[in-house]
């Protein structure tokens, strides 16, 4: 009995194979995107924390602008819960006859070490380890020389600029290859990075702290906990260093104080003795002009006795001529090699003067230093930590909608086409009862077929998911980044969930069907269910129409709202299919083009050249000459300021330019303000701030709102925001003179230019703004290419986890329309055949069942669009880091594309329902089962 149950269990899997791969078709796609998307974020996150955790990464490194004191020093080492505490030394240079900036670090001993990929750490002072992304440009043995821009008092940080390259390594700060950050040095932007030993740096002060905590080994450096906690800690170190500034500004204006007034010592030295060497010349020639006065009297006396001098006298007063002129042609040599030294010296000391001069006024404007306190997200150069966090957690937003939407319309599919498979068996099911099966025994077909249906194309999808998903992850975002292979881990609560799901879609169902089926005796279920009756519908009551309808369209109108449930489930399937195509070509056409939009149309400058906070005449004299040379096209005068704020998910401190222009009616020349949604320019308000729509949306703030930023000075500035303006990289506020007055309580002051160049090429800017970064005056350089990086970076790898998305909402829209369809013809193929046997030809009989299908269809291309755009404004709000927005426009291919997919399926289908229809056995299929 038992043999014979099972062998009709496998034979009804034999008879319905498109079925049983079509549900195993859409348990696989559903469990691939869904446990795919749901491990890469955390197996990218666990690579990460494990690097960071080999390479004992710093949670909070402290960076002094003037310096780590000794008194500083003993107030980081009381920090609450501190485990260790490392400092060093860091300076940017430039590798000779380039213009690529390397930022020089000292070796650490244990926080913040760096891999190894080739050779070894540097030993001896003249030895150093490049950054791997230049093992392609120098070799082991190599000699590689920097020169480094000296400081504001002309002094210099290296004691050596000449290495001979031992190593090649990696390190667990500046993960990206990409987008290193900003640099004093070079182009303004960071191309790499090297170790050296600490001997290296002249200087007796260390410039930077790298801290681990106790209390942060344990939790998971991605999580919210953690940003919680660092920030505790970085409140407490803000709290020990709060009175440094003054103290530590009043240290340094000491001690150069007391370099100034040695300098002036030596420079009067000089002076003493320029007047000492005069005296002494002085002296020589009064004694010479004495002697000389001496020898003429005793001559003239001689000439005037007209007496012949004796031979001896004679001897002596020639011998006494001539020592006279030897000494005064000596004294000639020695006075004319004085007035060279003299001038010379005088130069140099004139020279001396006017640094010392230039010194004291740099030191009377020197301002209080900052003390940076940054998280691994913060540091100089941890924009590929952040970078690749936000990737991170792009992916977990990306699984929180796209696999849950597919996978409910996936198991909306399912658990119709299961249902309908137990309504099929019916015949079968009274059979097996009559012959003494029980319920339990009958169950176990429909819920086996379920079960091996559902959970093969689950258990594939789940392999599939842990495994080629976090691969074809990688692949979008590994040359980007130096963190190693993405590392692979089971999830066995996402396994768990997907192998419910499975059996909530294709057991379930049947179980229930099967159930309500059982109820009947076998004689009922040996005959088949009573067709739905038909009923009058609302089209019928519209008479004008009804009346000019053609009896087929007649007929397709009642059949479609017959069949409630098919059609319901027809435009679902469909509208499903559709919203996840049109969600992913919207968020692709939203992530292209804002390069070009944003540095083509909104920013026009190529650079923004910031001063220092003093410059003097020479040093402006030399800023103007660079910015008046022919290589420069436009250059506008504005007031600079970095503002922050910290906002968003990981309470980060969001970098803020404050951009005053100080000639308005030119600024629109260098970023055109203006309203997204209505294309209306935004003039510059009296009083107020106009700020940039994707700081305005992380702050959750419209027109009319207030919002309080903090300046370099972490002075607290609030201001109203008057506009916002269409941008979607990084963040800006714009303010007009008078607004900004209002709000500092002080007229702004030009500090900075926005410069156009006649050639914008990546080239040439670079080349530009290492012009500008070489000179004194210049603070630094800020190029658009450095963010425009970062963001190709999100956009590329995004682009390609969205393509993988579309196939797969493709290849489901696929396999929902076969099987909806597969459903239609089985359901019908009686009334299909009795039509036949009337006379309607092939084609006719095709078109009476598939033009139900086309029409809805078409309603569920329609449904799909609305459903698709509301996914795909949740996806372009979520997903994005917190500096960069995307274009929530939308584009015609994202309506076509979709569209096209659907459609195209849907005549294929067409032309396979029509073959079937042309086959079908009308004989068998008219068969009485009474």
């Amino acid at each position: 009995m038992k043999k014979k149950l099972w062998k009709d269990i496998f034979k009804s899997i034999a008879k319905s194979k498109g079925r049983f791969v079509s549900i195993m078709g859409l348990m696989l796609l559903g469990s691939f995107a869904l446990v795919g998307l749901k491990v890469t974020g955390p197996d990218m996150r666990a690579t990460g924390e494990d690097y960071s955790a080999k390479l004992n990464v710093a949670d909070v490194t402290v960076i002094g602008g003037l310096g780590i004191d000794k008194s500083d020093e003993a107030l980081i080492d009381q920090a609450k819960g501190l485990e260790k505490v490392e400092y060093g030394y860091l300076k940017d240079v430039v590798i000779k006859d380039t213009d690529d900036s390397v930022r020089l670090f000292s070796a650490s001993d244990n926080v913040s070490e760096y891999q190894l990929t080739k050779g070894r750490l540097p030993e001896k002072g003249n030895e150093i380890a490049l950054s791997q992304m230049y093992a392609n440009k120098y070799k082991i043995g190599d000699q590689i020389d920097f020169t480094e821009k000296q400081d504001q008092t002309g002094s210099s940080t290296l004691k050596r600029h000449n290495f001979k390259v031992v190593g090649f390594v990696y390190s667990g700060e500046i993960l990206s290859n990409v987008n290193l950050g900003q640099s004093t040095a070079g182009t303004g932007a960071l191309k790499g990075y090297a170790v050296v030993s600490k001997n290296v740096f002249d200087v007796d002060y260390y410039m930077l702290a790298r801290l681990t905590f106790d209390d942060t080994k344990s939790l998971d450096p991605y999580s919210t906990a953690y940003t919680d906690k660092i920030q505790e800690h970085k409140d407490d170190l803000a709290e020990l260093l709060k009175d440094q500034p003054a103290q530590r500004l009043s240290s340094i204006k000491e001690e150069y104080q007391m370099q100034i007034t040695d300098g002036q010592q030596r420079i009067d030295n000089a002076k003493q003795e320029i007047t000492a060497a005069q005296l002494q010349l002085d002296e020589a020639k009064q004694q010479l002009d004495s002697n000389s006065d001496a020898l003429q009297a005793k001559m003239q006396q001689a000439n005037e006795q007209n007496i012949p001098l004796p031979a001896e006298a004679s001897q002596q007063l020639s011998s006494a001529q001539a020592e006279l002129a030897l000494k005064e042609q000596e004294y000639e040599e020695k006075n004319q090699a004085f007035q060279k030294k003299k001038s010379e010296a005088e130069a140099e000391i004139n020279q001396n003067e006017q640094r010392l001069t230039e010194a004291q006024e740099t030191l009377e404007h020197l301002e209080e230093p900052e003390y940076s306190l940054n998280s691994r997200r913060e540091i100089p150069g941890g924009e590929g930590y952040k970078i690749y966090s936000s990737l991170s957690t792009i992916v977990d937003a990306l699984a929180n909608v796209f696999p849950i939407f597919l996978y409910f319309v996936a198991a909306l599919v399912t658990f119709t086409t299961m249902s309908r498979f137990v309504e099929e068996e019916r015949t079968n099911t009274g059979t097996l009862k009559a012959l003494g099966y029980d319920n339990r025994d009958v169950m176990k077909k429909f819920t086996f077929y379920g079960l091996v249906s559902s959970l093969s194309g689950t258990v594939l999808g789940v392999i599939l998911g842990h495994t080629l998903l976090p691969l074809i992850v990688y692949n979008a975002y590994h040359s980007g980044f130096t963190v190693p292979k993405i590392e692979m881990h089971f999830h066995w609560q996402v396994t768990l969930v997907a192998l419910l799901l499975a059996l909530f879609s294709a057991v379930l169902p049947a179980w229930l069907v099967a159930v309500k089926e059982l109820r009947e005796k076998p004689a009922q279920l040996l005959l088949p269910k009573a067709p739905t009756a038909g009923s009058k519908i609302l089209l019928e009551r519209i008479t004008f129409i009804w009346k000019r309808m053609s009896f087929t369209h007649k007929v397709t109108a009642r059949n479609i709202f017959r069949y409630k449930k098919r059609m319901l489930m027809t435009i679902f399937g469909v509208a499903g299919a559709v919203a996840l195509l049109f969600a992913g070509f919207s968020v692709q056409h939203s992530i292209s083009g804002i390069n070009e939009r944003q540095f083509g149309d909104l920013i026009r400058y190529d650079m923004i050249v910031t001063e220092n906070n003093y410059v003097t005449d020479d040093q402006q004299q030399e800023i103007d000459d660079l910015l008046n040379s022919s290589s420069i096209d436009k250059k506008e005068a504005v007031c600079y300021e970095e503002m922050s704020k910290v906002a968003g998910a990981n309470q980060d401190k969001q970098s803020i330019k404050l951009i005053v222009p100080s000639n308005e009616e030119q600024f629109s020349d260098y970023i055109q303000l203006e309203n997204r949604q209505t294309g209306k320019k935004i003039a510059l308000p009296d009083n107020g701030v106009v700020i940039s729509e994707r700081l305005s949306k992380l702050l959750n703030v419209e027109k009319g709102d207030s919002i309080v930023l903090k300046d370099e000075n972490d002075q607290k500035r609030e201001m109203k925001v008057s506009g916002i303006t269409e941008m979607y990289m990084g963040h800006f506020a714009f303010m007009s003179q008078e607004g900004y007055q209002k709000t500092f309580d002080q007229q702004p002051k030009d500090n900075a230019y926005l410069v156009r160049l006649k050639t914008s090429t990546v080239s040439n800017t670079e080349k530009q703004a290492a012009k500008f970064t070489n000179l004194s005056g210049v603070k630094g350089v800020v190029q658009n290419t450095t963010l425009t990086n970062q963001v190709d970076t999100i956009v590329h790898s995004l682009d390609k986890i969205m393509t993988v998305l579309i196939i797969i909402a493709a290849l489901l829209g696929i396999v929902i329309l076969y099987n909806l369809t597969n459903i239609n013809v089985s359901e019908r193929i009686r009334e299909l055949s009795t039509i036949k046997v009337l006379g309607f030809y092939d084609k006719e009989v095709t078109l009476y069942i598939y033009r139900e299908t086309i029409l809805l269809t078409l309603m569920g291309i329609l449904t799909g669009f609305g459903v698709g755009e509301l996914l795909h404004r949740y996806i372009i709000t979520v997903v994005p880091p917190d500096d960069v927005m995307f274009n929530p426009a939308l584009s015609v291919t994202s309506f076509i594309i979709p569209a096209a997919i659907i459609s195209l399926v849907t005549l294929v289908l067409g032309f396979v329902v029509n073959r079937r229809l042309r086959n079908v056995d009308m004989l068998e299929a008219l068969k009485s089962v009474d």
